[in-house]
């Protein structure tokens, strides 16, 4: 299992949250797991609801795992919401490509949550995407809407002028 913090965009105030969680893989899966502890009253978490696939998620608050086997140059992204909505996208190349990636089953997601944390734990079979076990490339992020509607971007890093998710240099971990 790995650790991970997520960091705010320069210049944006985390608000008196912190972002941090682990991710593990299997031989069949990715499980990650998100905690956001802090002042959550700033934030906009839709309840828990059925559990169905979504577009545009990263418009409201978002987990996110970006992910691409070694040396490759395509890759997959995953966004959880706090209503236990997802999607999984996958991409030919940077920012290219992008559909849907309709071999993946829906992850099991768990959330709880109380005044001052919110967890989100998610399990994703990546069988369907990857014959062998490469070695992997991971990247992940959050976005948090706030109550005045602006959106903060969390990242493992922000190698670019403006938050970018899909940047390579933001797949820091290696699984």
């Amino acid at each position: 299992m790995t650790g991970f913090s997520l960091h705010p965009f320069p210049g944006q105030d985390s608000g008196g949250m912190t972002i941090q969680g682990s991710i593990e893989r299997t031989p069949e899966s990715l499980a990650i797991s998100f905690l956001l502890q802090g002042n959550l009253r700033d934030l906009v978490l839709p309840p828990t609801a059925e559990r169905q696939r979504c577009d545009n998620l990263w418009q409201a608050t978002c987990f996110e795992m970006f992910w691409a086997a070694a040396g490759a140059t395509n890759y997959w992204e995953l966004n959880l919401a706090p209503s236990g909505a997802w999607n999984v996208y996958g991409f030919t190349d940077y920012r290219t490509g992008m559909r849907q990636e309709e071999r993946v089953a829906a992850p099991a997601i768990a959330t709880s949550r109380t005044a001052e944390s919110f967890s989100l734990t998610a399990e994703l079979d990546i069988t369907p995407l990857h014959t062998a076990q490469p070695p992997l490339r991971v990247g992940i992020s959050a976005v948090c809407q706030h109550r005045d509607a602006r959106l903060s971007y969390w990242a493992l890093a922000h190698p670019e002028e403006k938050p970018d998710f899909h940047a390579p240099q933001t797949f820091l971990l290696r699984l």
